[in-house]
């Protein structure tokens, strides 16, 4: 995140434009939220809520300015046929942002923008075990700014965004690959993946030597304007399935 820093709102448009051409051409049919000028943060969808199947959890933003965003994807996830439910107001839950179903696990993160209750409660509705940690570090609010895991069963992520550098708890779930401070500060772990391939939020990434030597795919869509919100490809993204 920049602070004070401008948004060309012309090249944002083009760049959110070429993402979703990225993610086409990965393979992906992408359905699109109707932006609305009151909420501009609506962009970045992965922050919607939790899917399971049909069933969504719909976020408890932990600021004010995005609080009325909650209606607005509640509205479009019931006009696109699923199941919508809220958690306690009482606790803050930010969406993909910090939590997404692997398996029979919920693989989720919180401290900053969400609690721990709230994943708690999740994995209780959802029957899910919790495989949860806690953040360390306000730069990186969620765990998709810090950790991707891939369809080979590799994940990557930033040590120093964690309590538990190691992230012992998600050992026996992902065969886990530390990336540098250098990655981490571009949002590397922000990448979308799309089938087999890796869509990166910049060139200028070491992970992308990582993720193919296992075999995958890497493509490229910059999202600098968004960078200056502290968000990157995966922010702007959920995946319906």
């Amino acid at each position: 995140m920049v602070a004070g820093a401008t948004v060309d709102l012309d090249l944002a448009k083009n760049q959110w434009n070429n993402l979703k051409s990225t993610i086409e051409e990965a393979g992906a049919e992408v359905k699109v939220v109707p932006p609305s000028e009151a909420y501009p943060d609506l962009v970045f969808t992965a922050n919607s809520g939790i899917i399971n199947d049909q069933e969504v959890l719909i976020a408890n933003f932990k600021y004010e300015e995005r609080r009325g965003e909650e209606e607005l994807y509640s509205n479009w996830f019931n006009e696109n046929g699923y199941s919508v439910g809220r958690i306690p107001s009482e606790y803050k839950f930010e969406g993909r942002g910090d939590a997404f179903v692997h398996g029979k696990y919920l693989v989720g993160s919180y401290g900053i923008r969400s609690d721990k209750e709230a994943l708690l409660y999740i994995a209780e509705k959802f029957n899910l075990e919790p495989a949860i940690v806690e953040l360390a570090e306000e730069k990186f609010y969620h765990l998709d700014t810090c950790f991707q895991q891939f369809p080979t069963g590799d994940a990557i992520f930033y040590p120093e965004a964690f309590r538990d550098s190691s992230l012992s708890e998600f050992e026996s779930l992902f065969n886990l690959i530390p990336v540098s401070e250098h990655d981490a500060n571009q949002l590397a772990c922000n990448a979308v993946v799309i089938n087999n391939t890796v869509i990166f939020p910049s060139e200028n990434i070491e992970a992308i030597k990582t993720v193919e030597g296992l075999g995958l795919n890497s493509a490229v869509a910059d999202v600098s304007e968004f960078l200056k919100s502290g968000g990157a490809c995966q922010c702007l993204v959920i995946a319906l399935n």
